[in-house]
C-alpha cells in the first residue's frame, strides 16, 4: 500500500512538472509577487512571447509590466528570458524601460544577476548615458566592483572615456552629484547640490570612501565614513544580542513550547523600537511576551545614511526550545 502511494505521489510530482513546462503558450498572462507565480492578479504581471527558447521547454522569452496607479494601466518594465515560470530568473539579455517606453538599460544576465561584461544605460530621452561593467574581484577577494567605462552628459558630450574623466549627473535623489573618475572608479572630490545648497561632499580612494560630510535641512553637519549603515543592536550585523535579550526577559510562565516567531518592528532614529508586528507567532501569550519585550527596548544604533540617523524598518526571527 505504502508502496503504490510513493507511487502515486511520484506520478504526481511528474504531472505538475510537466504541465508547468508545456502548459503554457506565447501571448499567457501570469501574475507575480516579489518575482514569484500567483494565482490572484497583482501589480505585476507577464506575458508569454515565446515559449521552448533554445528548444528546451522551460525557457521562455517574456515581457514584464507593472502597474502605473497614476494612469491605472500596466506599463513595460522589462524584456528577458527566464528559466521557467514559477521563479522569475533572467538568464542572457536584458532590458528595463522607463515608464515613457523608452530603453532604461540592457545587457546580460545569468541566474538573475548581471555578468561582468558590458550594461549600457540611458536618457529618459534615449540617448545613451553610460557604460559600465563588474569587476570580478582578485585572487584574495571574489568582491566586485561597479566600473564606469564611459560617460555622456545630457547634451551627449562624452565626458569619461576608457574609465577616467568627470562626470555630473542627477542622482535617484534629485541631487545633482559630481566628481572624477579614475580606472572606472571614484576617485578624489565628489559633491551633491539640491540646487544652491550642498548637500553632502566625498572623498573616495580607487572607489573607496574615505570620509564624508553631509548636512541636514537645518544646517547640522555630520562626520562619515560609509553611505550607509542598517540599525543594530549592541553589534552590528549579529542578532545574537537581541535574542539573548528576548531570552533573558522571557517570563518563564509561558515557557515551554518549541517553534519559531518572525517579527517585524520600526527602530527610529533615536534608537527606540516601535510598532511592533508579529509576521508568523506560535501561540498568543508568547506572541504578546515577545511584542512587551520588543517594545520595551532602547540603546538601539539607528540606521543612518551618509551619517544621518533616521527611522527604520527592522525584520527580526527567534528560535523557542521546549
Amino acid at each position: 500500500m505504502k508502496k503504490n502511494l510513493v507511487m502515486i505521489i511520484l506520478l504526481m510530482i511528474s504531472f505538475v512538472s510537466f504541465s508547468q513546462s508545456s502548459y503554457h503558450k506565447a501571448g499567457d498572462t501570469l501574475y507575480y509577487s516579489n518575482n514569484r507565480a500567483t494565482p490572484v492578479k497583482t501589480s505585476t504581471l507577464v506575458i508569454i512571447k515565446e515559449t521552448n527558447v533554445g528548444k528546451n521547454s522551460n525557457v521562455y522569452k517574456v515581457n514584464k509590466f507593472v502597474l502605473d496607479n497614476s494612469r491605472n494601466e500596466y506599463v513595460l518594465d522589462s524584456k528577458f528570458t527566464t528559466n521557467g515560470l514559477q521563479v522569475l530568473k533572467a538568464n542572457g539579455h536584458f532590458e528595463s524601460y522607463y515608464e515613457n517606453g523608452n530603453k532604461e538599460s540592457e545587457g546580460e544576465t545569468v541566474n538573475g544577476k548581471k555578468t561582468n561584461g558590458i550594461w549600457t544605460y540611458y536618457y529618459e530621452n534615449g540617448k545613451k548615458k553610460s557604460e559600465e561593467k563588474l569587476s570580478s574581484g582578485t585572487y584574495f577577494s571574489d568582491k566586485t566592483e561597479n566600473l564606469i567605462i564611459s560617460y555622456w552628459d545630457h547634451n551627449g558630450e562624452q565626458t569619461v572615456i576608457d574609465g577616467n574623466g568627470f562626470a555630473e549627473y542627477r542622482d535617484k535623489e534629485g541631487l545633482i552629484e559630481k566628481g572624477s573618475y579614475k580606472k572606472g572608479l571614484k576617485n578624489g572630490l565628489w559633491t551633491a547640490f539640491d540646487g544652491e545648497i550642498k548637500k553632502y561632499e566625498e572623498t573616495y580612494k580607487k572607489g573607496k570612501l574615505t570620509k564624508g560630510k553631509s548636512w541636514n535641512l537645518e544646517g547640522e553637519s555630520f562626520s562619515y565614513k560609509e553611505v550607509s549603515s542598517l540599525a543594530y543592536y549592541k553589534k552590528k550585523d549579529n542578532n545574537n544580542a537581541i535574542k539573548k535579550y528576548v531570552d533573558k526577559q522571557f517570563n518563564s510562565n509561558t515557557a515551554g513550547i518549541a517553534g519559531n516567531i518572525h517579527a517585524h518592528f520600526l527602530v527610529t532614529k533615536e534608537g527606540f523600537v516601535g510598532n511592533v508586528k508579529i509576521v508568523r507567532g506560535i501561540t498568543p501569550d508568547y506572541n504578546t511576551e515577545v511584542v512587551r519585550i520588543l517594545s520595551g527596548m532602547s540603546g538601539w544604533t539607528p540606521a543612518k545614511k551618509r551619517g544621518q540617523p533616521y527611522n527604520s524598518t527592522y525584520s527580526l526571527s527567534l528560535r523557542f526550545t521546549e
